[in-house]
């Protein structure tokens, strides 16, 4: 119901890189790929404007473009209350007609975060030439490290780049309480 496509109007959402240098987990990839993060992103490229597709509507405090996240200004401040450790770069957003939609964001975490506790994990692990990947599968358990993951609450594990961030339990109380559109429930992974 509130998927919509959009064009930038301009950068070059293929260009958009991390900044140098870029961590070892992420060098084979891009910050627009799977909702990225883990490190600072560069703005060289980055669009600030796009035109919104379809039928005008509300637009969601949480959602995505360009497989970036695209947030609202109250997503934002949700996040940065637990953790200021995020980038944020505005996107003026139009309708197809030229009206205006709404200042947006696209939004990275800046932490690369291996917070897996491996004792308590079951997930799949598959080991490859740079370490290994977590490839979860439907009813595996995730168990997090609190000790690691410290004053962290929106993180990158470098051993799932491509799934998007994690959040901490407290933070997805926050949203949830705030009623943050289009953040829904997901299963919990346990944090010890």
């Amino acid at each position: 119901m509130y998927e919509y496509g959009s064009d930038a109007l301009d950068g070059d959402v293929d260009k958009v890189a991390f900044e140098e240098p870029v961590p070892y987990a992420l060098e084979l990839y891009s910050p627009w790929r799977g909702f990225g993060g883990g490190a600072r992103v560069s703005s060289r490229h980055m669009p600030t404007r796009l035109r919104l597709k379809g039928r005008k509507r509300k637009l969601l405090d949480f959602d995505n473009q360009y497989h970036m996240l695209l947030v609202s200004r109250r997503f934002i401040d949700l996040v940065e209350s637990l953790q200021k450790d995020i980038q944020v770069f505005p996107v003026q957003c139009v309708w197809g007609d030229g009206s205006d939609a709404g200042q947006f964001y696209f939004f990275f975490t800046t932490v690369l975060l291996d917070a897996v506790n491996r004792e308590r994990t079951n997930a799949n692990w598959v080991p490859t030439a740079r370490g290994g990947l977590w490839q979860p599968r439907a009813g595996e358990i995730f168990s997090f490290d609190k000790d690691r993951m410290g004053d962290v609450h929106m993180w990158i594990d470098p051993h799932m780049p491509t799934k998007g961030p994690l959040v901490s339990e407290a933070l997805f109380r926050r949203l949830q309480d705030a009623d943050v559109r289009s953040f829904y429930d997901a299963p919990l992974f346990e944090e010890v």
